[in-house]
């Protein structure tokens, strides 16, 4: 119905109240909206929170015309704070928070943000009040007004300290000797590489010096791998003590390091830390109590005179080394061409040797021992040669040095020894005369763990009476370990071995100890043989050794008799027993089969 007078709506009462009752359900609709909405945007918030807490993630806003900061509670919780206890954040209070280190690129970088409106990625340190030092990764962004001013730079921060911890770790393990905690090879080789390229603008050398401990393996066998790590620890602290910051010291494994040092312009400076290296290495280390003594072989590379790159150096270095260790321990050497020579050599003769025992190229000559007074031969030494399939006949001097060096000395000296014993009894089976055949015993064979084993097994397998053998040990390899030297012996002569001292007058022995050794012979050293007629100091010593072994009741036999003058001299001073090219040159066994069947002339 419609009022005709005013041109409304004319409305009745029960109307009205139902549009009212209508309006009011509209209003509940619309709270209830606006609650839900509420909610969600409240446990939406509470999950970004939750994330945010989760991944170490906070955020944070600052208003920039306005100059108001936003923190989220994350975010004070990476920087250790409580956020109750900061309602006003201002600009510099987050600058304090910086490390100081890190503070220079943070300011430009967000400066340069507010003014230019770039986006921004950043890694800095923060010094966290609970946790230390923590490190942060900060993104940002800015946003503009409805005019085109900037209002707002807004990010995110992330504690990425436990990420930077394990690619430290990772890098640590990939890049570092666990042990000294110095550089190992594979940083080496970067570190070198720099040094060349950084040589190479500056025209200046760069020194590698490649350091290999002398006897190390004794002492380790010796004192046990615990302290062979401790002696490593203490070598490689005053390795450290003789480089500078900008040098390198690096462990490549065992008991080798090697020193980079840059910017030299001169091989006197290297020389200079050589130097100080030796001197430095060889003072005593006490460890357990125990005094211990080493030493070092440096070999040294130059670039660019011995090599353009990382291994060509390195490689040149380590030639280096085995050269100082074969001239003398305990010195250093620089590297050159004739030297990578020889050292090529020496490796192809090592490798060579190894096999030579499966390719049968050793074999034995024997050199009587002879009663100048009957011409009677009295016994025989068993001497090594190789008939090498490159190098010809070789005698000891060329080979022995570097089978002990390398320990292969010990299946050789068994070769040897098992050789000796079974030709000997080969000839005695030939009705040929019983005489002793004498083989060297090296310094390294003596100290081998189970000699007596070895030797008590030769004899019983070939069948040689034990009276048939002697043991000749050289004079410095009998008094290294005295006392334990002894009961070795002893053990020898129990069974029946007789035993002599090789090269006597040549070593150290002191006649308190040699009266103890169950010592059947002293052998002169032809050293002292060679000049007896014409050098009296000579005469003398080789008197005094024959005049010696009389009271002592040693048997002495001279070696290197050349001479009928040596031998007469020798004679007249009651030395009956000699060995030398005046009798015979070394010979193979059939030609010595011959010698004993029909006795010698001289």
């Amino acid at each position: 119905m419609t009022d005709t007078q005013n041109g409304k709506p004319n409305i009745s009462p029960l109307q009205a109240t139902e549009d009212k009752a209508g309006d009011s359900e509209l209003l509940k609709i619309t709270m209830e909206r606006l609650r839900r909405a509420e909610l969600l945007l409240r446990q939406s918030e509470y999950r970004l929170v939750r994330v945010q807490k989760f991944a170490g993630l906070g955020s944070w806003e600052w208003n920039v015309q306005t100059g108001d900061i936003y923190w989220s509670d994350e975010l004070f919780r990476i920087f250790g704070l409580n956020p109750s206890d900061h309602q006003l954040i201002e600009l510099d209070w987050v600058f304090s928070l910086i490390n100081p280190l890190d503070l220079p690129a943070f300011k430009k970088v967000i400066f340069a943000a507010a003014t230019d409106g770039q986006p921004f990625n950043l890694v800095y340190r923060i010094n966290s009040g609970t946790e230390g030092e923590t490190v942060v990764n900060c993104q940002g962004e800015v946003e503009y007004d409805a005019e085109g001013r900037l209002r707002l730079v807004s990010g995110t921060t992330l504690d990425i300290t436990d990420r930077i911890r394990a690619e430290s770790e990772i890098q640590q393990l990939i890049n570092y000797d666990t042990l000294t905690g110095l550089p190992n090879r594979s940083l080496l080789h970067d570190r070198l590489k720099r040094a060349i390229a950084q040589a190479a603008r500056d025209q200046q050398l760069v020194g590698v010096l490649f350091i290999d401990l002398d006897r190390f393996k004794n002492i380790n066998d010796t004192l046990g791998h615990p302290a062979g790590d401790t002696l490593l620890k203490t070598i490689a602290g005053r390795l450290a003590a003789c480089v500078r910051e900008s040098d390198t010291l690096a462990r490549l494994g065992s008991d080798e390091f090697v020193v980079i040092l840059v910017g030299a312009s001169s091989a006197e400076g290297i020389t200079t830390v050589a130097k100080k290296i030796l001197m430095l290495v060889s003072e005593p280390i006490y460890i357990d109590g125990q005094e211990i003594y080493t030493s070092a072989s440096i070999g040294i590379a130059v670039y660019p005179m011995d090599g353009d790159d990382s291994y060509a150096l390195l490689k040149h270095a380590d030639f280096a080394m085995y050269q100082a260790k074969e001239l003398e321990r305990n010195n250093f050497q620089f590297f050159s061409r004739e030297m990578n020579v020889k050292v090529l050599e020496r490796m192809k003769l090592e490798n060579s040797m190894r096999k030579a025992l499966e390719r049968e190229e050793f074999f034995l000559v024997f050199q009587p021992q002879v009663d100048v007074r009957s011409g009677r031969i009295t016994g025989m030494e068993a001497l090594l040669r190789w008939q090498h399939p490159d190098l010809g006949l070789l005698t000891p001097d060329k080979f022995i040095p570097l089978a002990e060096e390398t320990g292969f000395i010990i299946p050789m000296g068994e070769w040897v020894m098992h050789s000796a014993c079974r030709q000997n009894i080969i000839w005695q089976q030939q009705g040929l005369p019983s005489v002793r055949v004498a083989v060297n015993l090296s310094a390294k064979q003596f100290g081998q763990y189970n000699l007596d084993e070895m030797i008590l097994a030769t004899l019983m397998e070939t069948g040689l009476d034990p009276q048939w053998l002697e043991l000749e040990i050289t004079e410095s390899a009998i008094m290294k370990n005295a006392e334990q030297t002894a009961i070795i012996l002893r053990k020898f002569k129990a069974m029946g071995i007789s035993l002599a001292i090789d090269d006597f007058g040549t070593g150290y022995s002191s006649l308190a100890y040699l009266k103890h050794f169950p010592i059947s012979r002293l052998k002169i050293d032809r050293s002292f043989v060679q000049d007896i007629t014409t050098n009296p100091d000579d005469a003398a010593i080789a008197e005094i050794i024959i005049a010696m072994a009389q009271t002592l009741k040693l048997s002495v036999i001279a070696e290197g008799v050349e001479t009928r003058a040596q031998m007469e001299l020798l004679s007249f001073n009651n030395c009956i027993e000699m060995q030398g090219y005046l009798f015979s040159r070394p010979l193979p066994a059939e030609q010595f089969a011959t010698l004993l069947r029909d006795g010698l002339k001289f």
